[in-house]
């Protein structure tokens, strides 16, 4: 038993650790700009009726901004995207009409940079 204990301190230690660790990566880690942009049509193509993802576009404008379907769906994000994004869905669930209406604004219309929604009859 004695033999043990050493053992399950240690365990303990590396956890706590770890786990602090964690919380300041992702306090500090920056994400790319585009990757909100991406994730908010992603959410929009899921709650707005009527929205999809462009896919030729998401396509060409996760190229040019250097993001993989890794970096939308895989990979872990900075604490500050994780709430931005956690809004943005809590707006959706609470008033999809005028969530939906800001994120058609945002992606969908014509001569916006990120058009990356359209819509389908």
């Amino acid at each position: 038993m004695k033999g043990a204990y050493p053992f399950a301190l240690a365990g303990v230690a590396w956890i706590a650790i770890g786990t602090w660790a964690e919380a300041r990566r992702a306090s500090l880690q920056e994400d790319n700009p585009a990757l909100r942009a991406g994730i908010e049509a992603d959410l929009a193509s899921r709650y707005c009726p009527g929205l999809r993802i462009d896919p030729e576009r998401f396509r060409s404008f996760g190229q040019a901004h250097g993001l993989s379907h890794e970096d939308f769906f895989i990979k872990r994000r900075s604490a500050g995207l994780k709430q931005s994004i956690a809004a943005t869905t809590q707006r959706l669930r609470q008033t999809p009409g005028s969530a939906c209406d800001r994120l058609w604004a945002d992606y969908g219309t014509a001569g916006h940079a990120a058009q990356l929604l359209k819509r389908m009859q």
